[in-house]
């Protein structure tokens, strides 16, 4: 006789701050994904003009980063938002947004921890999303 519980038949409720996280989680991915598939149509349908051109892409594909932005008049670290309005730049944009989206699920869940005062959680909630920005800010370099 099998004696294992089916997770149907077990009657244990997911914490608010779990199904908080997985929600956010789960609709921001959802709007990233979407978007890297819209901006990527846009940036090879050509409907919106790159900073670099599709064409010159396979040739320049062993240029490091730094070539790449003196080249094509790119700024470094966040100043690529100014070019925000070429479709490639739309591109890299739709990433930043899925690379932020744990950033995003940490925030949904601060309010759940403050409200029930659990100054731990709390507390690495808030660390994790500093890390994040700072991580994400270019402030640290390694060279």
């Amino acid at each position: 006789m099998d004696k294992t519980i089916k997770s149907s038949e077990k009657n244990i409720e997911t914490p608010i701050d779990q199904k908080r996280y997985a929600l956010v989680l789960k609709w921001s991915a959802r709007i990233g994904l979407f978007s890297i598939l819209f901006t990527f149509f846009i940036y090879i349908s050509g409907l919106i003009s790159p900073v670099i051109p599709l064409e010159r892409l396979p040739h320049l594909w062993v240029r490091n980063s730094m070539f790449l932005n003196e080249s094509f008049g790119i700024a470094t670290g966040w100043g690529w938002m100014s070019l925000i309005s070429k479709s490639d730049m739309m591109a890299k944009a739709a990433l930043t947004f899925l690379a932020c989206v744990p950033i995003l699920c940490y925030l949904s869940v601060l309010p759940i921890y403050v409200k029930k005062k659990e100054i731990v959680m709390v507390f690495i909630v808030l660390m994790e999303i500093s890390i994040l920005i700072l991580a994400a800010s270019g402030l640290l370099k390694v060279e």
